[in-house]
């Protein structure tokens, strides 16, 4: 019974995606629906093909770059999570943000990588921004 309250009541709750498209793509940028739900999780869908430098792996195989997302709501504190590359929690959750929050929603992406390089994929220095309601 209590694994059909949890079911039912995740059915419940709006759904909702941000998505970064590839250079390929046009580099196109945008939510889905539009303005966000409040209450809602939001997928979070990067082309990895955005940001490319600070690449590079240890041993062939074992990534030695990690791509992380950030985000903030109404210019509060900045949250982060794993989008790709290197993760040290291992099976890392699928990249969302919970939509907590009613207002602006800001989101960029860093690339880092253990040689020292960074790089940062925002809306032509300004973070890509979101409107939750």
């Amino acid at each position: 019974m209590a694994l059909l309250l949890v079911a039912t009541a995740a059915a419940s709750q709006p759904s909702a995606s941000i998505t970064f498209q590839s250079p390929s793509q046009g580099w196109n940028v945008f939510a889905t629906p539009h303005p966000l739900p409040f209450g809602a999780t939001a997928a979070v869908h990067f082309n990895v093909d955005r940001l490319t430098q600070c690449r590079g792996n240890l041993n062939a195989s074992t990534p030695g770059w990690t791509l992380t997302g950030y985000y903030q709501f109404n210019g509060g504190p900045v949250q982060s999570f794993w989008v790709a590359g290197f993760s040290s929690t291992p099976n890392p959750p699928a990249p969302a943000i919970p939509l907590h929050t009613r207002g602006t929603l800001a989101v960029w992406f860093e690339n880092t990588n253990r040689w020292g390089c960074q790089a940062w994929d925002s809306n032509f220095g300004s973070n890509h921004l979101f409107t939750v309601q």
